[in-house]
Formats: structure tokens, C-alpha cells, sequence
């Protein structure tokens, strides 16, 4: 399964658009699908990125959430 694949199904099965992902990584929406149709490369960066997101390190803390209102 390469790392494309595993994204696809972890953005599914936590109902996170792929826009919000292709924010965080700091990549174009369109090019974000391609690579994870596996049409396309990330450079370091965005790879790096990647694994942070998959790490759970997009999720805010309710007390960020609360500091933001």
C-alpha cells in the first residue's frame, strides 16, 4: 500500500475533506489528488507534512479551540 493509499482511506474513515489535508501539507488541491492517485510527487516538505497529519498533529486541542472565540 503506498502512502498516497493510506491517506485516501484515513482522510474516508475520519470524514476530512481533501482540501482541508492539502492545506495543511501546503499543497494544491488538484495536485494533492493526483499524488494520491499516485500521479504525481510531493517534494520533502510536503511529506513531511504528511506524516505530521497522520500523526493526529492537525488536531487543535479544545483549549486552542476555546483561546480562538
Amino acid at each position: 500500500m503506498t502512502l498516497g493509499q493510506v491517506v485516501k482511506q484515513y482522510l474516508c474513515a475520519n470524514g476530512i475533506r481533501n482540501d482541508f489535508f492539502s492545506e495543511y501539507i501546503g499543497c494544491d488541491p488538484s495536485t494533492c489528488t493526483r499524488w494520491i492517485k499516485g500521479k504525481r510527487k510531493l517534494n520533502a516538505e510536503q511529506l513531511l507534512k504528511v506524516h505530521e497529519f497522520l500523526a493526529g498533529k492537525h488536531i487543535k486541542p479544545v483549549s486552542e479551540i476555546m483561546k480562538e472565540e
